[in-house]
């Protein structure tokens, strides 16, 4: 009995390395696979064919609702709309308007500003100072004729002091609080006095004598004949101007402190023409 098993193990060791056994194993493989599709085709016709009758036998159950009760029926297909389409509600749009009312607009008081410049202000004049030389020549004459021994002469050196102001009384005011504007017109600036230091007198190439001697008036009125001159030149130089400059920085500086106005408005300037110089 061993001796058969052994033969026919060996038999079929044989067997399955032969060409033919290997296209049989191909041959089962392939057949396995036809029939799993087989099944899986018939499964799927199956299940097909089954829903069919189910929704034929739904409508023909609808059918028969509708004709034995038409009231029946019409509840029914809005109960089924109902559950097929989701639920539509409206819905109320509610539009909030906001209205917003505007702050008065803060502006300047008129009487403040009036007061910030006419009474609280106190405008100083400016004070120009120079220094000058000039000549002065003298003789004694007797009817236009120079008396010997009479002749003098010196050059004299000095300081001045010219002011110039103007009337603050006279100051345009006006207030823009549209465009957040304050505007001041000046009014012609005009010199105040002119001063000469007697004590810094200096005297130079002096010719003097017994019968003609130089005197104090011989000194003041040289130096007085030269104010005119001063003056035009000390408001060539700008005089003015810097009065003008002076009165400006006060204002912005004062005026500025004012909440309202340091924080909206813009101080504008307006001067004169500056004047003729004839030298």
């Amino acid at each position: 009995m061993k001796k058969f098993f052994r033969k026919f193990s060996d038999s079929l060791d044989a067997y399955i390395e032969t060409k033919q056994f290997k296209w049989f194993r191909r041959l089962i493989i392939a057949l396995g696979f036809t029939v799993t599709g087989c099944v899986c085709f018939l499964a799927g016709f199956f299940l097909n064919r089954s829903d069919n009758m189910i929704y034929k036998s739904n409508i023909n159950a609808m059918t028969r609702v509708i004709e034995a009760d038409p009231a029946a029926a019409a509840a029914g297909a809005e109960q089924l709309a109902e559950n097929i389409n989701p639920e539509i509600t409206e819905e109320t749009t509610v539009t909030t308007v906001v209205t917003t009312t505007q702050a008065p607009k803060e502006t300047l008081s008129r009487e403040l500003l009036d007061s910030y410049i006419y009474e609280d202000l106190k405008f100083q004049p400016y004070a120009y100072r120079y220094s000058n030389t000039a000549a002065f020549h003298n003789r004694t004459t007797i009817e236009d004729f120079g008396v010997p021994l009479t002749k003098k002469s010196f050059t004299i050196s000095y300081e001045g002091v010219i002011t110039a102001g103007f009337d603050a009384e006279d100051i345009i005011v006006e207030n823009d609080d549209d465009n957040y504007i304050i505007r001041i017109t000046f009014p012609e600036a005009y010199i105040i006095s002119h001063e000469i230091d007697e004590d810094s007198f200096e005297l130079e190439n002096v010719q003097d004598n017994f019968f003609n001697p130089i005197t104090d008036y011989d000194l003041t009125s040289t130096c007085e004949s030269q104010n005119y001159r001063m003056e035009q030149q000390a408001i060539a130089g700008g005089l003015y101007g810097s009065l003008y400059r002076m009165a400006e920085n006060s204002i912005t500086e004062y005026l500025n402190r004012d909440s309202i106005i340091g924080a909206k408005y813009r101080i504008e300037f307006i001067r004169p023409e500056e004047p003729y110089v004839m030298m």
